[in-house]
């Protein structure tokens, strides 16, 4: 049990530090948007999938900025993104020492089910989860985005997912896949982003004239960090890429953030020094933020699942999960604004720590920025964003 004397006047500070810097903005606070949430099953006939024995079938979550009217429909469950197959959810959440009664109880969402698009044009995200994970494992991460204008996009990558909910069948993690998932998680990101941006022109789709084809960008935890970095290798559409606990592959000039966590006993020392090296080798603009008391699932919504999973779930030695994600989506939200918005306080932000106590922060290549704006009048840069002009 947490002493509520020491973590509630902590994590107070931790926010008054976030809110203070970069001209007061406050990147961890929830955005101005109400979030809606939809799946969508998106097919590659191009490749054939040898683990499902078909052709590249992805269970894919999408999350948006809705309308004012999003904000009273039916909100995502946990439970709900395993669709019809409940019986092989709860096998899922109790290999981890779960059970889905309490993780429902545990579970946080603001997304609302099938609520509309709002007008606008908006940067796309692509979320890649790790490996044996799900499409909404970093449901606090993907919504943060969302709700501040993001358009973010999480497939179960098929084989390689925890479970994935196909629409004829509840397909389990693959163990013998790895390396093959290596070679198809990848393309399966380029996949989305080809597949979405068609919809966004085709006529009468709800996507239609939502997507800005020259603002994208992809993030992923571990495995997934790994599939953000070969991503930026091989599609040049991505703008930007934001690789969790693991960093690897050829060198990049895509502007990068890397997080990584001091304490995290997946990758350990080795695993952690050769992202490290992947940063320091990539030559363009980046910044590193490492949480000193940070584990492997500190960036992730596991605590959700098992309370005290441990590897960054649990407290203990390990940074207090609400304290972890407050941190993390404040530096992924300036990381976008920055480099695919092109705001400028937020590359301020991103060059400041919001709390040396718990952060190891390093940035390199990075260009001169424009002066600072003068404070904006309170929601125009929502009004400007929901107006498209960003």
């Amino acid at each position: 049990m947490m002493n509520l004397k020491v973590t509630i006047p902590t994590a107070l500070a931790v926010f008054a530090a976030l809110s203070t810097a970069a001209l007061g903005r406050d990147y961890s606070a929830p955005g101005s948007y109400p979030v809606g949430v939809r799946t969508v099953v998106l097919v590659d006939e191009s490749r054939k999938d040898e683990y499902s024995d078909g052709p590249r079938t992805l269970v894919t979550e999408i999350w948006y900025p809705t309308t004012e009217e999003g904000r009273t429909g039916r909100k995502a469950t946990f439970s709900g993104f395993f669709g019809k197959h409940q019986e092989e959810a709860g096998e899922f959440v109790r290999h981890f020492g779960g059970r889905m009664r309490e993780v429902e109880e545990r579970f946080h969402c603001c997304g609302v089910r099938d609520a509309p698009l709002r007008k606008g044009r908006f940067p796309l995200l692509v979320f890649s989860h790790g490996n044996g994970g799900v499409r909404h494992q970093n449901i606090s991460q993907v919504e943060h985005l969302a709700g501040h204008g993001y358009i973010v996009v999480s497939p179960d990558h098929t084989g390689n997912a925890g479970l994935t909910p196909l629409p004829s069948r509840a397909l389990p993690y693959d163990r013998s896949g790895r390396r093959r998932s290596a070679r198809a998680r990848p393309r399966d990101v380029s996949f989305l982003i080809t597949e979405l941006l068609r919809r966004g022109g085709q006529p009468g789709s709800w996507l239609r004239d939502r997507l800005d084809p020259d603002r994208i960008g992809v993030l992923g935890h571990s495995f997934g960090g790994f599939t953000a970095c070969r991503v930026a290798e091989m599609d040049r559409r991505v703008k930007a890429i934001l690789p969790m606990t693991v960093a690897y592959g050829r060198k990049t000039s895509v502007p990068m953030l890397l997080m990584l966590g001091d304490k995290d006993r997946t990758m350990g020392l080795a695993g952690n020094t050769v992202s490290r090296l992947y940063y320091e080798s990539c030559g363009g603009p980046k910044h590193l933020v490492s949480l000193k008391r940070g584990g492997h699932f500190s960036f992730t919504d596991m605590d959700y699942i098992a309370p005290g999973f441990g590897d960054g779930v649990g407290g203990g030695e390990f940074l207090p999960s609400r304290r972890a994600k407050t941190l993390v989506n404040a530096y992924s939200l300036a990381f976008f604004e920055h480099y695919l918005r092109g705001d400028a306080d937020s590359g301020r932000f991103l060059r400041e720590n919001a709390d040396e106590e718990e952060i190891l922060l390093k940035g390199g290549n990075l260009p001169a920025l424009a002066a600072p704006s003068p404070p904006a009048p309170a929601g125009a840069a929502a009004k400007k964003r929901a107006a498209g002009s960003d």
